[in-house]
């Protein structure tokens, strides 16, 4: 009796099993198509109020604002229509995750800058985020009537920037803004910064406006006219990403822990960070450099936390446009992700 073939038939029957993608429940990892038509179909869904129309895992974590919540709560019940022409995609097939920005509406009919991140496993979605900027904290709906070319389109591969580079890059940026030094991050001179909406630095400043002056979002009303002074030292300041870092007029940011996330589309040249700032208003005092006329400011003295997004376009290992959104939050909140 040969005991070896039972043995050699089992062998060979189970590599043909593995031979077969799927076969045993592996699903195919989502190329970057896939993955915004995952984020698409995601929207969608919302919109209409059925999470059934999205293909959950058993296990799926979900946060709103950094708020853990059941799938099926928060914008799941208040969304109303979208998106609009604002849209923004970054994939990342490496990572097998896709985020979109985008302009929707909630319950009759208000405005939202919303960000959200999937993760999938197995095919399916294991993570689920969404980041919600309501309309008392948007600076500019001109600048969300459609996104900047730069941020929708390919790169041709000649201007595209390797994946671990790109991470690089997009994390170089927070250690600029904490460290006060621009250097420290590879700005494109044409770079231009949009926060909320508003832009902050390039391209065309807005006018400063009383509830919006202070940078980083502080809440609405709590400008005080010490804080002015602030806002006019913003006004001169050089006009490009790495010299405004540089003069220091972000210093009042104390630090910024608990995530630094960042997915990757190379096809795009986008890199997305998902971050969370303190702002503790322990420094009193802003000491600037390079800003005419002015030596120093006070520093804003409210406490909160941003849990932020920064969409990056890197092309030729430069930052040419930055999209960032920020939430006020009460000092201390965790993004929910640790």
């Amino acid at each position: 009796m040969n005991l070896q073939r039972p043995h050699a038939l089992w062998m060979a029957v189970l590599a043909a099993v593995l031979a077969v993608p799927g076969l045993l429940g592996a699903a195919e990892p989502c190329d970057r198509q896939c993955l915004v038509d995952v984020m698409k179909n995601y929207l969608s869904a919302l919109v209409a109020h059925d999470p059934s129309a999205v293909s959950f895992d058993r296990e799926v974590k979900f946060t709103e604002n950094t708020a853990n919540i059941p799938v099926g709560y928060g914008l799941w019940v208040t969304a109303s229509g979208g998106p609009e022409e604002f849209q923004v995609y970054a994939a990342d097939p490496l990572a097998q995750q896709v985020v979109a920005l985008v302009m929707m509406k909630e319950n009759s009919g208000e405005d939202i800058l919303l960000g959200v991140r999937l993760a999938l496993r197995r095919g399916k979605v294991s993570e689920a985020e969404h980041h919600v900027v309501r309309k008392d904290q948007l600076h500019s709906m001109q600048n969300l009537q459609r996104p900047r070319p730069g941020l929708v389109e390919d790169l041709a591969p000649d201007e595209r920037t390797p994946r671990e580079r790109m991470l690089d890059i997009g994390l170089a940026y927070y250690d600029a803004l904490t460290g006060g030094d621009g250097t420290l991050a590879p700005f494109a001179r044409e770079c231009e910064r949009r926060e909320n909406g508003g832009t902050s630095v390039g391209g065309k400043r807005e006018a400063a406006k009383p509830a919006a002056d202070a940078p980083q979002f502080p809440p609405p009303g709590a400008v005080d006219p010490e804080m002015m002074k602030l806002a006019r030292a913003l006004a001169v300041a050089p006009n490009t990403c790495e010299e405004q870092i540089s003069t220091g007029v972000w210093a009042y940011i104390s630090e910024i822990r608990n995530r630094r996330l960042l997915v990757i589309d190379e096809q795009k040249g986008l890199a997305v960070g998902f971050s969370n700032l303190y702002h503790d208003s322990l420094l009193k005092t802003i000491k600037l450099k390079g800003v005419p006329g002015v030596e120093s400011v006070p520093a804003y003295q409210g406490t909160f936390n941003m849990p932020a997004i920064h969409i990056f376009k890197i092309r030729k290992g430069k930052i040419y446009d930055i999209e960032a959104t920020g939430l006020v939050l009460p000092y201390g909140t965790k993004t929910g992700w640790e």
